[in-house]
């Protein structure tokens, strides 16, 4: 039975599990190992992760018919050439992931961007399913990354950063103007949280990549504060994304966009983030766009190991 070695490559964890061609978004053989151990890179632990990937499926009888990557920075498909990588993953600028992998095995190869393959996956087999035409999809975690759907296809452009939305221009709680991933990433929420909280009239820019200090509260125990009526919790989390739902206004009527898809861990904070976003999308957009649908994820962590399968099982055998 044809099958795809699927890899999740993270900052923390490098996932990996076998999905096969009868059973797109099930995923068998999984497993993970660290990305970044001290005195590592994430290139040589993705080498690791390929050969116990590799093993762990032919113990299982299974030998992978094509590998499907999603890959952090920005990304030249099929192949996997890593064009620009942030600081959280050191070095990692310049690898190929194709080379890598032919160390292990002749099977063909299709990577893409991390946040495009999870997109490619929701819209193939999560909410995408119910959002025809052009559809934006926003991952909201540590930073802020997307992708657009276009009739189906994927959009990449030229230099492969289409859907990254980290640079858009957004409003915090406090009219200031930033970019979203300093706003609304999960660091972000929980640096405005924190800083707001020792100096309520704190005025200047909030750096989203400051360490956080000994007794800093972490984003999940924020979101139980708000949920226990604590008012700046609720500023925060409201105000900020009420901003980047404006911005999302703005966009929706330039591209002509259809419908948005909300994922990653800030946008499983469901009704919070989402009802801020749309009240604050809904206050700002033009008439024709005032139903435009934003809905949350559907597959969840499956879905960037179910979406590199799908993106190889299309794209895979044109890399050979």
């Amino acid at each position: 039975m044809p099958s795809t070695l699927s890899f999740d490559i993270g900052g923390t964890k490098i996932a990996y599990g076998i999905v096969r061609d009868h059973a797109p978004s099930d995923i068998i053989a999984a497993g993970s190992v660290p990305a970044q151990p001290q005195g590592s890179s994430l290139a040589a632990e993705f080498d690791k992760a390929v050969g116990v990937a590799l093993s762990v499926a032919r113990e299982a009888g299974i030998e992978p018919d094509r590998i499907g990557v999603g890959a952090p920075g920005i990304v030249r498909g099929p192949h996997g050439t890593i064009l620009r990588s942030g600081p959280t993953v050191p070095g990692w600028q310049g690898t190929i992931i194709e080379d890598i992998i032919a160390r292990y095995t002749h099977a063909p190869v299709a990577c893409h961007n991390d946040v495009r393959i999870w997109a490619f996956g929701e819209h193939t087999f999560g909410a995408g399913r119910e959002l025809p035409g052009r559809v934006v999809y926003l991952s909201l975690g540590t930073g802020v990354g997307g992708a657009i759907v276009d009739n189906g296809e994927l959009q990449t452009g030229t230099t492969g950063s289409t859907g990254e939305f980290s640079e858009l221009l957004v409003a915090d709680l406090r009219g200031m103007a930033d970019r979203v991933e300093n706003t609304c990433s999960g660091n972000s929420l929980a640096r405005y949280y924190n800083v707001l909280a020792a100096q309520p009239d704190f005025a200047g820019r909030i750096a989203w990549d400051h360490p956080p200090g000994p007794n800093d509260l972490s984003l999940p125990e924020i979101m139980q504060r708000y949920h226990n009526d604590d008012r700046l919790a609720f500023d925060v989390i409201d105000g900020n994304m009420r901003g980047f739902g404006r911005a999302l206004a703005g966009l929706a009527f330039a591209l002509d966009i259809d419908g948005i898809v909300i994922g990653g861990g800030v946008g499983g904070l469901g009704e919070p983030v989402l009802g801020a976003l749309r009240a604050g999308f809904a206050q700002w957009t033009v008439d024709s766009a005032q139903r435009l649908p934003i809905v949350a994820s559907k597959l969840g962590r499956l879905a960037p190991l179910v979406g590199a399968a799908a993106y190889a099982r299309e794209f895979a055998a044109t890399t050979s």
